[in-house]
């Protein structure tokens, strides 16, 4: 079996099957955005194991339930797409999937139209008993592993 660091060399404009479920288990992602006019920003966001969803192998989105946390990365999204998203699983050897991408700002309808799945979802209806106010997805435009363990 490969090692990631023997993978880590492979960037893809697509996520294959290990990266989706590498995805799937995970409970924190940090995302990088930048503005011209502000400079650059990092944002720590956490859920539940599988709180970003595959949407496909170049689409991933994650569900965002307040008007608090990420509101100044949605500035940026707003203004300049471009983000960096890093999801670490420091329990398995400190690896580390990188996705690079362009995101979108979607409110929960929008989103719900766009991908019927998530009506069939009942994880969405458990935070503290409220849908979600809008969503983050990120058209993936490349994807890396980078780490010393195995995947």
């Amino acid at each position: 079996m490969p090692t990631v660091s023997d993978l880590s060399r492979d960037v893809s404009n697509e996520l294959d099957d290990r990266m989706q479920l590498f995805i799937r288990r995970q409970e924190m992602l940090f995302v990088a955005t930048g503005e011209p006019e502000d400079g650059h920003d990092c944002t720590f966001v956490t859920g539940g194991a599988g709180f970003v969803r595959v949407l496909s192998e170049n689409r991933i989105a994650w569900p965002e339930f307040g008007d608090e946390g990420l509101s100044e990365a949605i500035t940026d999204i707003e203004r300049d797409p471009r983000v960096g998203l890093l999801f670490v699983d420091f329990a398995r050897g400190a690896i580390g999937l990188h996705v690079n991408g362009k995101a979108k700002v979607l409110d929960d309808d929008a989103m719900r139209r766009a991908y019927h799945s998530l009506h069939l979802d009942p994880a969405l209806d458990l935070v503290a008993d409220r849908r979600p106010a809008r969503w983050i997805t990120v058209y993936v435009e490349s994807a890396y592993i980078s780490a010393a363990g195995e995947l």
